[in-house]
């Protein structure tokens, strides 16, 4: 960096004050900002109010999205004796409208049931098979594979038990984001319930002692809605067409405090600090909020990504996600999320930052990354998180925001779970990332990495299956690739001294965001451009992944033969996406 960026980013983290987070938090503690609410609209328009205020240019989109809004649950056992348990229903189940269903109940494990099961395991065992006409119960959240593949088996209702006090809000659907032709006959096809711990081991015990006749019912209201997207554009003074897409959602589960009240007061500030000095940034910023998170699979920022899809494509150089940052105990950087061209750039800005050893994964297919289809890098998700000793010595159980605090989307997910040391020190991790992307002559985009991690993921899949299907081509593809990145870096080196404003400075940026463009898709989505995939994981290049499982299948079988002609043709996509980036840097 230079002595006049270093200048101006202390200067930018020097600015960084509690006074408007504080004051955003106050006013959301009286809020529940469910999408589609009245609270929502008010939490939205305080926070529009805060820009006016600041004098920053703004527009509040009112999109239509489609929502799936819980509102009652119920499980009560009929025999072998009569009692009730406390229970919610997750967005998207079927809604019984308070009519019970009935049925037997029967224990089916979680593919991880162990004391510290993972409540994200989406996994149901491979043995379980006479379950038609049964209720169910299992461990963990109710994940969207979980329920399919409970449907699919003919059960008329789940139940899934989590593994604390509370009952844990959540969603079940696959579809991302609102629906369209191809994902409309995706909504879950069975009522789907939740119970704590304590209820659930009771339930569990009875099925397994004697026949359990079960009733439960739910009640959902579900439609579009229209909810409120603040959209904000600070613009650089150099390049001010680019821009990085900071985002982060507005509404909640019940109060919601650590998710997503602290990441909304901290893209507010951020909002505050960057428009106040926009006159030190090289490219711009834009900033978005999104309604929908949580009742609607994301539906806000998808919204956003279809939108706003060209524009996106032609400009946007990252999309950085703001989650439960500054929440209570969370000093850790060990559990990042970033696509892996951008993590050293990450680690060194987590460091210089707040003196942290930081460490990243693949980003699952979770929170807002709704820009995988368009091949955006991206950086971080959720923020801080508790060191995992302290977990340990907690007992606490894996979740998925408040910085690893249980109290993660629950009615107790209240002021105490905010540490305003633990925000500040987040905004900083937050604004020296996006600043020094900002003012990069060059983007700190290693690409290299891609295909090393391109090159680790074939010779997986390939020792996987063995001689039942051959990589040679993508091999030959990758090692390609990954020696003209070599040569292609070489050349970066001679222009990191020019400025942003050189034709040979913007002809080599745009090429970086080409390559990403080309080579994300193929590593996180099976859809093509500007769909989106469904929320269910997916591994490093999709398309060939099946040969994980093509060994253990009947050679010669039905299943065996479709799964080599879908290998064939997603290896077939995987090589021509990676000679088409080698096009982009000028190697074939």
């Amino acid at each position: 960096m230079t002595s006049i960026v270093k200048e101006h980013e202390k200067l930018l983290l020097d600015e960084i004050s509690m006074v408007t987070p504080k004051r955003i938090l106050d006013v959301f503690s009286g809020l529940i900002r469910e999408s589609g609410s009245e609270d929502e609209r008010t939490a939205a328009h305080f926070l529009a109010s805060l820009l006016k205020e600041w004098g920053v240019p703004h527009t509040v989109h009112y999109p239509s999205i489609y929502l799936s809004v819980p509102k009652t649950a119920s499980v009560t056992a009929l025999a072998p004796a009569a009692k009730s348990f406390r229970a919610k229903t997750p967005s998207f189940s079927v809604s019984t409208n308070g009519v019970p269903v009935t049925g037997e109940l029967v224990y089916v494990p979680s593919a991880q049931a162990t004391d510290r099961y993972d409540i994200f395991d989406a996994k149901v065992k491979e043995e379980v098979n006479d379950l038609a006409g049964k209720i169910v119960i299992s461990e963990g959240l109710a994940m969207p594979e979980k329920v399919a593949t409970f449907h699919d088996k003919g059960v008329l209702g789940a139940i899934f038990i989590n593994p604390g006090t509370n009952i844990h809000d959540g969603i079940c659907t696959t579809i991302w984001g609102s629906p369209d032709l191809d994902t409309i006959g995706n909504e879950p096809k069975i009522p789907v319930v939740a119970v704590n711990k304590s209820d659930g081991e009771a339930l569990k015990a009875m099925c397994q002692t004697d026949t359990t006749v079960i009733e439960l019912a739910t009640s959902l209201e579900k439609g579009w809605h229209e909810c409120p997207l603040i959209d904000l554009f600070i613009e650089g003074t150099e390049e001010p067409e680019k821009y990085i897409l900071l985002h982060g959602h507005l509404d909640s589960w019940h109060i919601g405090i650590g998710d997503n009240t602290t990441g909304d007061a901290a893209l507010m500030e951020m909002a505050r600090i960057f428009y106040k000095h926009r006159d030190k940034l090289k490219r711009s910023l834009r900033i978005a909020i999104w309604p929908g998170h949580s009742t609607g699979r994301y539906a806000g920022s998808t919204w956003f990504a279809d939108q706003f899809a060209l524009d996106l494509d032609a400009n946007c150089i990252a999309q950085v996600n703001c989650d439960s940052p500054g929440c209570r105990w969370a000093t850790s950087y060990e559990k990042m999320d970033w696509t892996i061209e951008v993590g050293e750039h990450c680690k060194q800005a987590i460091l210089d930052a707040v003196k942290e050893e930081a460490k990243g994964k693949r980003p699952n297919r979770a929170g807002d990354y709704s820009f995988h289809n368009i091949g955006i890098t991206s950086f971080y998700k959720l923020s801080s998180s508790i060191p995992q000793e302290q977990l340990k010595e907690k007992g606490y159980y894996p979740v998925g925001g408040c910085g690893s605090n249980i109290e993660w989307h629950t009615e107790d997910d209240l002021m105490h779970v905010a540490d305003f040391d633990i925000l500040h020190r987040d905004l900083k991790v937050y604004m020296t990332s996006i600043y020094r992307v900002l003012q990069a002559t060059i983007l700190p985009y290693d690409f290299r990495k891609t295909a090393d991690e391109f090159m680790d993921t074939i010779q997986q899949y390939q020792e996987a299956c063995g001689e039942h299907f051959r990589f040679d081509q993508a091999v030959v593809a990758a090692k390609e690739l990954r020696q003209s990145l070599e040569d292609f870096y070489l050349e970066l080196q001679f222009l990191k001294t020019e400025n942003l404003a050189s034709p040979a400075v913007k002809a080599a940026n745009e090429r970086l965001l080409q390559l990403g463009r080309t080579l994300i898709p193929i590593n996180f989505t099976r859809r093509g451009k500007f769909h989106h995939d469904p929320a269910v994981q997916i591994p490093a290049l999709p398309d060939i992944a099946p040969a994980l499982q093509l060994a253990a299948l009947e050679p010669g079988s039905h299943r065996y033969r479709v799964t080599q002609t879908h290998l064939l043709r997603g290896q077939n996509r995987v090589v021509w996406a990676m000679k088409e980036a080698q096009k982009w840097i000028g190697k074939a």
